[in-house]
């Protein structure tokens, strides 16, 4: 096989099973959210009896470490 060739099929090859960047965010974006319903159904978020203080504290931070993570992960993705 010549180097041309064997350069050609390499490159078909990454390209057919890459992501690209709007692939990419959209996977970061769909695991923060399957993240948050799982800690907001752990939490329990949807159960009838009012929910704890500490429980509202405690999504708040989760809320905000996700909104974190969309951030530098949309920077990371969408710049670099």
């Amino acid at each position: 096989m010549t180097k041309c060739l064997k350069y050609r099929s390499e490159y078909l090859y990454k390209s057919q099973y890459m992501l690209g960047k709007i692939e990419i965010l959209g996977a970061i974006l769909l695991l923060v959210l399957l993240f948050f319903l799982v800690i907001y159904f752990g939490a329990g978020g949807f159960s009838k009896n009012k929910s704890n203080p500490q429980i509202k504290k405690y999504l708040r931070s989760v809320n905000i470490l996700l909104l974190v993570i969309v951030v530098v992960g949309s920077i990371l993705v969408l710049f670099l």
